[in-house]
Order: C-alpha cells, then sequence, then structure tokens
C-alpha cells in the first residue's frame, strides 16, 4: 500500500518517463537533491561515477547499487539538517522568503520521508555500507563533524 503512494505522485511520474518497474524506486531521492539544488554532476562526483550514469539512474533505465542508494538518501537528510540550521539561525527575513524556504523544506522531507520507506527493502549491509560510504564523503569534504555523544543507559531494578 505504502508502495502504490509513493508510485502515485504526478509530479515524480512526470519526470521520469518510462520506469522500470523492477528497480528499487529511487525517484524521491532524486526529487528531493533536485529540490535541495543538487545537480547530477554533483552527485555523480560525489559517487565517483559519470554524469551519464547519474541521469539513466534519474530516468529508471538503470539501477544505482543499494550502498549508492542509501547514501544518496543520507546526503538528503544532511542537505536537509543543514538548511534547517541555516533558516534557524536567520533572524530579520521577511516572512514571505521564509515561508519559501519551509515550503522547500517540507517538500524535501517528504521525498527523504518517501525514500526512508522505500529503503526498508534494502539489505542489512547496503545500510552499513552507504553510511560507510557517507561517513567517508564526509572526511573527504572536510565537513565539520558534529559531536554526538552516546546515550547513558540506566538499569531501573
Amino acid at each position: 500500500m505504502m508502495d502504490e503512494a509513493i508510485r502515485s505522485d504526478g509530479p515524480e511520474e512526470d519526470m521520469t518517463g518510462t520506469w522500470a518497474p523492477d528497480l528499487i524506486d529511487v525517484r524521491p531521492v532524486f526529487r528531493g537533491l533536485a529540490d535541495g539544488g543538487v545537480a547530477g554532476k554533483d552527485i555523480a562526483k560525489m559517487l565517483g561515477v559519470a554524469p551519464s550514469t547519474v541521469s539513466k539512474w534519474r530516468r529508471g533505465a538503470a539501477k544505482p547499487n543499494e550502498d549508492a542508494i542509501q547514501f544518496l538518501t543520507l546526503i538528503l537528510a544532511d542537505i536537509i539538517g543543514a538548511k534547517e540550521r541555516a533558516l534557524d539561525a536567520m533572524d530579520d527575513v521577511p516572512l514571505a522568503w521564509r515561508l519559501g524556504r519551509e515550503s522547500e523544506l517540507a517538500a524535501m522531507r517528504q521525498s527523504l520521508y518517501r525514500q526512508e520507506a522505500v529503503n526498508r527493502v534494502l539489505k542489512p549491509t547496503a545500510l552499513r555500507d552507504g553510511a560507510r560510504m557517507f561517513r567517508d564523503w564526509l572526511d573527504r569534504a572536510g565537513a565539520p563533524v558534529r559531536a554526538v555523544r552516546p546515550q547513558t543507559l540506566r538499569v531501573v531494578a
């Protein structure tokens, strides 16, 4: 039922043309990345593939490997987080401008949620390897690492 909801979106259907039904649906992540201003050539550079390969993935003519799907999903989540933090840091901006950015973020979040639902069929090793690719990409990109402290566990008797 979730799969039908994902595939019934008009705008995403229009941008893909003839989508092969046996492929894992990556349209939501590509829609979200496009809404976030990430070009296909940037995606290709991140993954070390040719831009024509990314174009085939977007059209549904070819399938990215599962770890690349997870990697792209994490990239989208990171972009959303960065845009949210930037928007929160802005104080004196016109309300209309802020509402426009909030609308863009809402569309990107919706794409992320849809892709995460699709990603439930990915193998656990693909999820792990995609996360590793993302971490390695962050290291290469020189992105500041946000400190995450491990949660302390309390034993309640």
